[in-house]
Order: C-alpha cells, then sequence, then structure tokens
C-alpha cells in the first residue's frame, strides 16, 4: 500500500497513539495529522515520528465544523481515524461529565461528519472508534449474547452510563448522516475465527443492533 494521509482526531489518547505508531511504521510509512486539544500534548505526539507525524491543535469543544473541513482539505487527507472521546469525566472547565461527553462524542461526532461532507472534491474514508456493546439501551439482549456477554453488557452499562449513552446516539447520527450506510451494527472482538468469513457470516444473517 502506498503512503497515504492521514489525520488522527483525539491524537494523545492511548488508542490514538498506538495507532499512529503503526501507521508511521516501515512496513507503511504514512504522514499523520495528529489534532490534539492542548499545546502541551505536542511534544510526547511529535516524537512518536519526528518526520512522519505533524501535531495540530484542534479542539472538538470550541472550534467550527468548518476548521475541520480546512484541515481535511489543506492535507488531502485520504482517511480520518475519530477516536477522540470525553471519557465520560468532567471537563476541565467545569463542565459536568453529562455536558462535556455529550459535546465531544457526540456533538464532536457530528460536527466531524458535516466537516467531511464539506470537503471539495474526494471525500476522505472516516474510520469512527467505537467500543463494544454499543446498541439501543432498551432493547433486548441480541439473540447471540451468551450469559457472559449479557453480564458484561449490565456491568460496563452501570459502570460508564453517560459515555454510552452519546456514544450511541454518535454511531446512529453517523448512519443517517450517510446515504449508503447500511446502519448494521456489528461488535469485533478478539478469537480465534476467520475475520472476514465471521463478517461475511454476520452481515448475510443481518441482524443488528441499530432499531432504525
Amino acid at each position: 500500500m502506498s503512503p497515504r494521509s492521514i489525520v488522527v482526531i483525539g491524537g494523545n489518547g492511548k488508542i490514538a497513539q498506538r495507532l499512529t505508531k503503526l501507521l508511521v511504521s516501515s512496513g507503511h510509512r504514512h504522514r499523520i495529522t495528529s489534532i490534539i486539544r492542548s499545546p502541551s500534548q505536542a511534544d510526547s505526539i511529535k516524537a512518536l515520528s519526528p518526520e512522519l507525524v505533524t501535531p495540530l491543535v484542534l479542539s472538538l469543544e470550541t472550534s467550527q465544523s468548518a476548521d475541520y473541513t480546512k484541515v481535511f482539505e489543506e492535507t488531502t487527507a485520504d482517511v480520518v481515524y475519530f477516536i477522540a472521546g470525553g471519557s465520560g469525566k468532567p471537563g476541565e472547565n467545569g463542565e459536568s461529565a453529562l455536558d462535556r461527553t455529550r459535546k465531544v462524542d457526540y456533538e464532536g461526532s457530528i460536527m466531524i461528519y458535516d466537516a467531511l461532507e464539506a470537503v471539495s472534491g474526494k471525500k476522505p474514508r472516516l474510520i469512527m472508534i467505537s467500543a463494544l456493546d454499543i446498541r439501543a439501551p432498551d432493547a433486548p439482549f441480541p439473540d447471540h449474547y451468551d450469559e457472559a456477554d449479557r453480564a458484561l453488557s449490565a456491568r460496563i452499562r452501570v459502570a460508564h452510563p453517560v459515555y454510552y449513552e452519546w456514544k450511541y446516539k454518535a454511531d446512529i447520527e453517523l448512519v443517517r448522516h450517510r446515504e449508503d450506510a447500511s446502519g448494521l451494527a456489528i461488535d469485533v472482538a478478539g478469537g480465534p475465527s476467520d475475520i472476514k468469513a465471521r463478517l461475511d457470516e454476520v452481515i448475510k444473517k443481518g441482524e443488528s443492533d441499530f432499531p432504525l
């Protein structure tokens, strides 16, 4: 695969930094624009690859959709990863956990959807990092959940109720923004099965956690 221009939103997080290291490895060497919310994070992000990683300070909480469209166009982005999150925790400026998570995980997601649609010419591909068991909170468990799945689902929803509420709503909005989206929600976790074969099997079955 030839090197790509990639934008990572939420670049300072653990998942984002691990992804960035993989993307600039000798086997790939993609150009990364890592969007972070604080100048204090820039040095550690740049250190991931001084040659290939460019930190850019831009906050989902204070910026506008047009700011991100400008970044996507100026970097001629091929792929945009959305890995930002409010973590279900209160903000530094006194925002409640609910307000900050809604602002980052939900409103921030919609802002990026709009920014991508506004890109002139070829639009970047969006890879939205979600979480396991993001589904309608009042819906019955999917048929494929076993007892351990149901117990885990109950535990994480008690532990992170705000995060799961807004992440679910953000995922639903992504489907609504895309005419070509199927709305088929699939959890992908580790296991011994061939991932392509399992995806083909689940897609053919057509069972989804999204009630559209």
